[in-house]
């Protein structure tokens, strides 16, 4: 299995149509700096970020295509993500997505964290840093991002090592409790609005509350 990117793409096109008809006033990010800087500003200043790019992920998990992301410097991510848009349970935590490359540095992880398929273990010298993703002795939900895999994505992460002094980002499935993961721009419209998520970027365009 190379990827787990194998749901539906949607074109400019589509998801522009898709925000006019729903009479969104939106910005037109015109470069890939443009995206990646304007989604670093908004985690920069502690707001809840929808990410849409690229092939839907296949199942529930989020792997930087359909992704909620929160600075990992904010006490308050878990608090955030959990109550105010998830509508679950705080125990229940949110993954950590990492550039493979860098990954052990922070965390004792396997193969399988390329798919979130496994949890692992924050090294000791972090431990007070992800304190507030930490599932009990010291385990973590690890997502390690490669360059081939998702190169929006993996460049988005080295960005927060230059923003936060690590490269990571606190990550959970873009959807509500008790929805199926977003799959159409329609879809991300809905849930950004029913959410208190603060920002959504699809593609090239960005709206924010």
């Amino acid at each position: 299995m190379r990827t787990a990117l194998l749901g539906p793409e949607y074109a400019s096109e589509d998801i522009k149509r898709a925000f006019e008809n729903c009479k969104l006033r939106f910005q037109t990010l015109l470069s890939t700096d443009a995206i990646l800087s304007t989604a670093m500003d908004q985690l920069r200043r502690d707001r809840i970020v929808a990410w849409m790019q690229g092939r839907m992920e296949f199942g529930s998990r989020a792997l930087g295509n359909r992704s909620i992301l929160a600075s990992p410097v904010n006490p308050y991510s878990t608090e955030n993500l959990n109550v105010f848009i998830k509508h679950r349970e705080p125990f229940r935590k949110f993954a950590a997505s990492v550039p493979v490359e860098l990954a052990a540095e922070y965390f004792e992880v396997g193969p399988n964290a390329r798919y979130l398929a496994t949890v692992g273990r924050v090294r000791p010298a972090h431990r007070e840093k992800f304190a507030s993703a930490i599932l009990g002795d010291d385990k973590v939900r690890v997502h390690t991002v490669s360059e081939a895999d998702n190169p929006l994505y993996w460049r988005l992460l080295h960005k927060a090592a230059a923003e936060f002094g690590m490269p990571v980002l606190y990550n959970t499935s873009f959807n509500l409790f008790g929805d199926p993961l977003v799959c159409t721009p329609r879809d991300a419209v809905r849930s950004f609005y029913s959410s208190g998520i603060d920002a959504l970027i699809a593609g090239c365009f960005f709206v924010e509350k």
